[in-house]
């Protein structure tokens, strides 16, 4: 085995002088703190990025038990971590009551008489009778059986799979005995020339696909499994189609109503497009604008080939109002009649990596507590602001302007404090360095009653997005993006405003075939009671 090479032999160092030693062995000292700083560094960032693949999305810094298990075993950890009441079979009541008014599961209540009525009236029912014949009425004592009383009632929940059928419509002609004048009866309007597509059928794909993040290949095998084989480039062709024939108006009129909002938010994320005439691998953005509190509840996605400010710009040129967004420079470069929010979820966020990071390492204690009493105040912020949501708007404003605004000025000269204490590209660095560099942003919440302190709305809205993007992994082509931005718009719409979306895709998918001949002054009255939030709504589309 060869053995290393060191720069100087025992020999050579014996000849040396002592002082020419003293600074050797000096500056090897400097070279391996200056190593240990970056190992530090190095070591924090590969712990933040495990935790991103691996862990719990979430910023809470308590530890997580079975965090890598839970990959691979899913159903053993959940059982194992479960309560008893978690356990224990869940009753009609909890199964079809409304995910979006419940929230996470909470301590059962007694219902109100008829509640469960109430709850169920909506799924269709069917009674079956539970009764005895023959045999089964003799008693052993000799006697016979009659029925006693009113008996017993059970409820139990039944799942019947996707189901197709084939409808063949036959339109018969009519001629007139007298002057020979033919009639056609109506029938079904074609949603495509040639096409056997029906409002039912495009709504499943549509639910399955941009509510569900179902993948069309995967669509294909399921539709498959059940009889029908219908190839996964005839249902984006569908998609395509339906988006820009039927659905761009009102995505337009959608856009229209989002921009007359006081408040709106915004971000982006990467979606690759295959077919977009640069070199493959390119990054394309779907960016994404909503609204929060809104009796008109929006989301609007838009497909770009890029990051870059003019986007932002164009589409919400014009507008005045609050624009709340992370602090991505683009948006810094808006308008000025648009006032830029910035968020404190993304102030917290490199505190909370670094929390995640160091909770074990002794030797950075004085990063880890820096951190910790960043997240102990903004936590303090989001604390107060919740106590004044039940306020009036001006007693909200008049609390953010007295007791919010001495909370916030008390962190900026913490952090002013705390700059340069310890390294500036540790993650305690980069979250004291963001709150300074967005300190403006960060402020601009205390002006108003109504601004949140937050973003989180816009990336609650394009998580759907991005579970989706992670199955279809990429978009073929520039029409499939901007359909897809068209239709992930109606389907996030319909959620905000509590609609079914299959119903109400089924539902725009009868009516306005039927009214694309309209003039363009009719046409329009119409779709004003097609939009989300319209009363003109058919019942059954509006969840209760």
């Amino acid at each position: 085995m060869n053995e290393e090479k060191v720069p100087f032999t025992k020999e050579q160092l014996k000849s040396f002088s002592k002082d020419l030693l003293i600074e050797m062995v000096l500056s090897m000292a400097s070279q391996m703190t200056e190593m240990n700083k970056q190992m530090a560094l190095l070591t924090e960032r590969i712990n933040v990025m495990l935790g991103d693949q691996y862990g719990r999305r979430t910023e809470k810094s308590s530890e997580i038990p079975h965090q890598m298990e839970f990959c691979f075993n899913e159903a053993e950890v959940l059982i194992t971590d479960a309560t008893e009441k978690q356990l224990s079979e869940p009753t009609v009541e909890e199964i079809v009551s409304d995910p979006e008014k419940t929230g996470s599961p909470k301590k059962r209540k007694s219902h109100a008489k008829g509640s469960r009525e109430e709850m169920l009236k909506d799924i269709p029912h069917e009674e079956r009778e539970c009764s005895l014949n023959g045999k089964d009425l003799e008693c052993d004592c000799g006697g016979t059986y009659k029925e006693y009383g009113n008996g017993d009632d059970t409820t139990r929940l039944e799942f019947t799979p996707a189901s197709f059928k084939v409808v063949i419509y036959h339109i018969k002609n009519y001629r007139c005995s007298k002057c020979g004048d033919i009639k056609r009866a109506h029938g079904p309007a074609a949603l495509f020339e040639g096409s056997l597509a029906t409002p039912s059928l495009l709504a499943g794909i549509m639910t399955a696909k941009y509510i569900n993040a179902m993948p069309f290949y995967r669509l294909e095998t399921a539709f498959a499994n059940n009889g029908a084989l219908i190839r996964r480039q005839t249902m984006a062709r569908w998609m395509i189609m339906a988006a820009e024939r039927y659905f761009s108006l009102l995505f337009d009129r959608m856009k229209e109503e989002l921009l007359s909002e006081e408040i709106i938010h915004a971000d982006e994320t990467t979606v690759m497009v295959s077919k977009d005439e640069r070199k493959a691998g390119s990054k394309s953005y779907m960016w994404v604008y909503t609204t929060e509190k809104s009796a008109h509840p929006v989301v609007i996605f838009e497909y770009q080939k890029t990051r870059a400010a003019s986007h932002p710009k164009e589409f919400l040129a014009g507008y005045q109002g609050y624009l709340c967004c992370d602090g991505y420079e683009a948006y810094h470069t808006l308008d000025r009649n648009i006032t830029i929010c910035g968020c404190w979820v993304h102030a917290r966020r490199h505190y909370s990596n670094a929390v995640k990071a160091l909770q074990d390492n002794t030797d950075r204690s004085d990063e880890l507590n820096v951190s910790r009493e960043a997240l102990r105040r903004i936590g303090e912020l989001f604390d107060m602001d919740k106590a004044y949501r039940s306020l009036s708007t001006d007693e909200r404003l008049e609390k953010r302007q007295k007791e919010l605004r001495v909370k916030v000025d008390e962190y900026f000269e913490w952090v002013r404090a705390k700059v340069g204490t310890v390294p500036p590209k540790s993650e305690t660095g980069k979250g004291l360095t963001y709150s300074m560099n967005q300190k403006n942003y960060l402020l601009a919440c205390l002006s108003t009653a109504d601004v949140p302190l937050d973003n989180s709305e816009a990336e609650r809205k394009i998580r759907n997005f991005v579970i989706s993007r992670k199955n279809f992994v990429l978009i073929d082509t520039v029409n499939g993006a901007n359909a897809s931005a068209i239709l992930f718009s109606l389907a996030e719409t319909a959620k905000a405003n509590n609609l079914r979306p299959y119903e109400y895709f089924k539902y725009l998918l009868e009516e306005i075939p039927v009214h694309m001949d309209d003039i363009i002054d009719k046409f329009n009255d119409h779709l004003e009671k097609l939009l989300p939030w319209s009363e003109d709504l058919p019942a059954g589309i509006r969840k209760q």
